[in-house]
């Protein structure tokens, strides 16, 4: 699971507490120029979505405190429904 890289286009599950998990989606990232490494996520909860900037690293340091999981499209409605 700690060889969980960032990619656009993939669906992650984060879990901010043991009793809340947010279903959020990568929509695009820049891999060069002045925000190298940024990339935006959109985040799906009940009350509606938005979207969210994140660099590289806090997703690898997410992934080392096993906070983050790749998910199917199908898991990702599950979440927001």
């Amino acid at each position: 699971m700690f060889n969980l890289k960032i990619k656009v286009g993939r669906y992650y599950a984060l879990t901010a507490r043991e009793d809340q998990t947010i279903a959020c989606a990568v929509l695009y990232g820049f891999e060069r120029g002045k925000n190298k490494d940024v990339y935006t996520l959109r985040m799906y909860t009940k009350k509606g979505n938005f979207e969210f900037p994140i660099q590289e690293p806090t997703f690898d340091r997410w992934v080392s405190e096993g906070k983050i999981k790749e998910i199917s499209a199908e898991e990702a409605l599950d979440y927001t429904l």
